[in-house]
Order: C-alpha cells, then structure tokens, then sequence
C-alpha cells in the first residue's frame, strides 16, 4: 500500500485537473522529497491530515466544502485504491455515485432504457415510482457504525489503521476559511459539520468520504434487492428510486425501507422531497426528465446555465459611447469554455438541439469567443492559435480567416503589421503606404505609437477591430499572439 511506486502512482492521479491549483505546484516542485516524506510518515504511522480549506458553494444551494491538502488527496487516493478491491465486488451493479464506470449518465441511460422500457413493457402499461433520500445524509453518518462497516471487511493492518484515522478525524478542528465568512452564518445548522456531534457527519468535497458515503448504504441497497426483492431500484447517492407496476407496493416498500435505515444506520427517509407519480409523468432524476422514449434537461440546469453566462458576458463585454468593446481575457475564456463544455456534456445526451440552439441566440456575445457544431454540440475556441502555427504570416491568417470582417491590428515587435491582400483598404483609410519586400510578407504596417489614433479613425469609419498583441508568456521560439480586444462600431438612430 505505502510504497514508493504506488504513492506516485496515486499522486500522478490526484494531480489530474488539479496541476495549476498552488498546492499541487507547491507539491510538484519537489515532489520527490515530498513523497519519500509521506511515505515514511505513512510507514511509521505519524501521519495526520493537514490543514483543510472550508468554503461554501452557492449553487445549486448553500452548501459547505471542506477542501483536503493536496498531500492529504494522495493519502484518500491510497486508501480508496485499496477498499475499492475489497468493495467493489460487494456493491449491486445499480449503484452509480463516484465509482468507476459508472456516473450520471450511466444511471439515466439504466433508468431510461432498461428500468422504465421493462417495468412498462415499452409503455404498454402502467406503472409507478418513488423516489427517496435520505435527510442531512453526509451530516448525519454514524462515524461508528461507519467504521463497524469498513473494518469487518479489512484485513490489512496498515489499511484499518488509515482508515481509522481518516473516518475520526475531525477537520473542523483544523482549517482555513475561504471567501465571505458569513455565508458559513448562512447555512443552516443541520448542513453543517461545525454544528454536528463529533461522532457524526463526513466533510463534502473529499474522495474518500464519497466512497465512505457509498459503503454506508451498501446495506441499503442489499436490503432492497435481497430483502425486499426490488427488481428495478437505483441509487446515486442518497437519490434512490424504485419503479413497480403495483402503486401499494411503493407505499409498503417506503415504510420497510424507513425502519431499515433508523434501526440499522440511525439515518431518516426527507418526507419533503418523496415523490410517488405514474412513471408516465417523467421521472426527474440528476438533472433530467427521464421518459421511455425521451429525455430533456431539468429547467433549473438550463437556469443556471444562463446565470453563469450572464455572469460571463457582464465580465467580457461593455458598451462604450460608439461602440461595443469584446474583452479576449484567456483565464476567463478558458473558464467559460470549460463550464460551457460541462453543460453541453450534460445537453448532449438529451433531445436539446433547439435548446442549444435558442442558448446561442439568446446569448450573442459567445459567437466572439467559440464557433459551435450544434450537430455534435461541441465547442470550438476562436480565440487561441491552433498548436503548430509558429510563423507570424500564419498566424495573422488564421484570426482573419476566424474574423473574415475584422481589420486586424497584428502586433510584430514595435510595429502592427497588416499581411492580407484585402488589407489594401484599411491601409488607404490610415495612409500607409505599402512596404517593400520582408522576410515576414507584411504588405503595411505603422508603429505602436500610432494605435489609439489609428484605431478611432476605423472605428470612425465603421471597421470593425481586432487588437491582437504578443503574449509575453510563450514557450516557442516565435512569439504567440492573442487577442485582447475586439471593437464592434455601434449603430445609432
């Protein structure tokens, strides 16, 4: 479990998505160290978790996260590795939270395609679900009985000793508070650790209390399918349904299901959040509206899609006086592309043409940054040279392809170059004159000093700009160029 290699193995996994983040880079630049340090830690049993950073998370609601070191990531790594042998062979196949192979869309797709075609008979009968979860459920696990769970199947010593050491610990007792302190007031107190007993509660946010979170209602699970004899019962977390033909043997199924969980695992059925309707309905289940022979987007995904775009365009576009000023930040383009990605993921796999269509309409300014194949709903960013385009010449080619109706102020040293044939117009307008022949193939080209003069009279005339300058962080030896601003010249009555 502790040896060099598998600790390294685990950190090249922990580090996936998380090598920009200060403590994986802090972590990495000696990782070698690092990582002998943990393991004797790890060998000679002095390990204890490090500080964690709490901060809440607004969206979908007021929610607490409790963010483990990096060094401590490793060590849930090493850990999950390990009881994932033991576990996973345990666990009923329609169990789809956090494990490998499994997710959201495997569960929609079970639920959809095999649960409700079967208990239906492809929709030629009627039929029924319910759907649970369970109160206050990370808050309310019993350390105790959590640990009961784990150590009965353990048989390495130094894997009962970790995960002893990782089911007790108490990361309340040491963190760092990130963003507005009093949005910790605002939660209430029951969905918060800083409220809980000591002997209750696993903190959001970790790897290893989301497989924690699965062992504890391993139970349940075997309960419904072995007890019961629920052919068609999946959960995803503490989100579970069960499908029948009989509407009574839902009701019974509830009751038997709420004794099981208060007697064996001291957890409560949320009476608030049951639903019990004719599975004809539609059944809303991790953010779709799951039918036999369809499938859409729950509405408050596609809300909080355009909240985050809102959020986006407030950052990337401002009208001036005349015209409409495009802002070409990387980090916040890269970050919009990713959350766009996210939700188009989640659109793909539903009937979501015309929404993703009306999304593009509604939200103009996102055909600045990305073109979008709304056939295979993929993303694609306007605003990076393609790898491989080193030369300036191509460089300038490639934004006036993407911008065909642009004229494009092409940063080179101390000087904006024009290298287009059709740039012949814009260079008269400015009273260039055309160079005599270069190594680049610049056609014109004026000094820096003369942008902002040059700038307003094309905006003046009504031309639409793009600035592109050097990014002073490039790797190559031809220097990589980006936009920064895009003006747009605004039509007045």
């Amino acid at each position: 479990m502790f040896s060099f290699e598998n600790l390294y193995r685990q950190y090249l996994q922990c580090r996936k998505n998380k090598r920009n983040t200060l403590n994986a880079l802090r972590f990495e630049a000696h990782q070698e160290k690092n990582l002998l340090a943990l393991k004797e830690e790890l060998d000679v049993r002095t390990y204890h978790p490090s500080r964690s950073v709490c901060f809440v998370s607004t969206r979908p609601k007021l929610r607490e996260i409790f963010a483990a070191d990096f060094k401590d990531r490793i060590v849930h790594h090493i850990l999950v590795d390990h009881l994932e042998r033991i576990f996973e062979p345990i666990f009923i196949h329609d169990s789809y939270a956090c494990r490998k192979g499994k997710g959201v869309h495997k569960g929609v797709l079970r639920l959809r395609h095999y649960f409700i075609r079967q208990v239906t008979a492809n929709g030629s009968r009627p039929a029924y679900y319910i759907q649970l979860d369970i109160k206050n459920y990370f808050m309310s696990i019993d350390k105790e009985i959590l640990f009961f769970l784990l150590a009965g199947k353990i048989r390495d010593e130094a894997a009962l000793w970790l995960t002893r050491l990782l089911v007790f610990h108490d990361c309340t007792d040491n963190y760092v508070l990130r963003g507005e302190a009093g949005l910790i007031k605002s939660i209430p107190p029951h969905k918060t650790l800083f409220h809980a007993s000591k002997s209750k509660g696993l903190p959001i946010g970790n790897l290893n209390s989301q497989f924690f979170a699965n062992v504890y209602l391993n139970g349940l699970d075997q309960f419904v399918k072995h007890q019961l004899k629920c052919r068609y019962y999946l959960r995803y977390c503490d989100d579970f349904i069960l499908l029948s033909r009989v509407r009574d043997e839902l009701l019974m199924w509830r009751e038997q299901i709420e004794a099981y969980l208060k007697e064996e695992l001291q957890l409560e059925l949320n009476r608030k959040r049951q639903r019990l309707q004719p599975v004809s309905n539609g059944i809303d289940f991790l953010g779709y509206i799951v039918r036999g022979d369809y499938l859409l987007v729950r509405r408050r995904v596609v809300n909080n899609l355009r909240s985050k775009l809102r959020d986006y365009e407030a950052l990337l576009v401002k009208d001036g006086r005349f015209y409409r000023r495009y802002r070409f930040d990387e980090a916040i383009l890269d970050s919009l592309a990713a959350t766009l990605s996210s939700y188009l993921g989640h659109f793909k796999m539903a009937n979501t043409y015309s929404l993703s269509l009306s999304l593009w309409k509604r939200h103009t300014f996102l055909s600045q940054y990305f073109d979008f194949d709304h056939e295979k709903q993929k993303l694609l960013p306007k605003y990076k040279v393609p790898r491989g385009f080193t030369k300036i010449r191509l460089q300038y080619l490639y934004y006036n392809r993407v911008f065909p109706e642009d004229v494009i102020l092409f940063q080179v040293g101390d000087f904006f170059e024009f290298y287009h044939a059709h740039d012949r117009r814009p260079a008269q307008l400015l009273g260039l004159s055309e160079m005599g022949k270069n190594r680049r193939g610049a056609r014109y080209g004026f000094p820096l000093r003369f942008a902002n003069q040059h700038l307003g009279q094309l905006l003046r005339d009504k031309k639409s700009v793009l600035l592109v300058l050097e990014n002073a962080n490039y790797w190559t030896r031809i220097k990589e160029r980006l936009p920064v601003y895009r003006f747009e010249p605004l039509t007045r009555d």
